[in-house]
């Protein structure tokens, strides 16, 4: 398959905070040092959508670098994944580059507007989208895993 190109994650610890989601991204996307201990980042070369939801606001990343956008042109645009994110979630969308998409969606208790509810609402049309692309395998596929910590993969 060539690995993973591709991958969609709710983080937690940032509880939607839009600077620890940046940092959060600045860490996977860290160059691995083959001296240290624990490989840490590495997953510069990889599109991923990163999503953090507060008590408030729902905060969202989106890194796509030029390379894979364009190895993947036929079958990926990063305009439709933001879109069908946008879709999901009503986000607006905070700055934008060839490689760097930094949305957000304020909650609204009055009009049932949950972060939490909004993240998994992203997070599902996030994984719909490089799904339907074939980008990620079916969850019917042999190559599909369905719990990544059963199988030595740590977040």
């Amino acid at each position: 398959m060539g690995g993973v190109k591709f991958f969609s994650l709710a983080v937690e610890t940032p509880e939607g905070d839009a600077a620890l989601l940046d940092a959060v991204l600045e860490g996977m996307n860290a160059e691995v040092d083959p001296a240290g201990e624990e490989r840490k980042g590495g997953a510069g070369a990889i599109g991923k959508l990163l999503l953090s939801a507060g008590d408030k606001t729902l905060t969202m990343v989106c890194h796509v670098p030029k390379e894979l956008q364009e190895e993947k042109k036929e079958q990926f645009s990063m305009k439709e994944w933001i879109a069908a994110v946008v879709a999901a979630t009503g986000a607006t969308v905070d700055s934008e580059t060839d490689e760097l998409v930094k949305l957000h969606a304020d909650g609204d208790g009055a009009k049932e507007l949950f972060p939490l509810k909004m993240r998994d609402a992203g997070q599902a049309a996030a994984i719909a989208y490089i799904r339907s692309k074939g980008l990620i395998p079916d969850e019917d596929s042999d190559d599909y895993i369905p719990d990544p910590a059963a199988c030595g993969i740590e977040w």
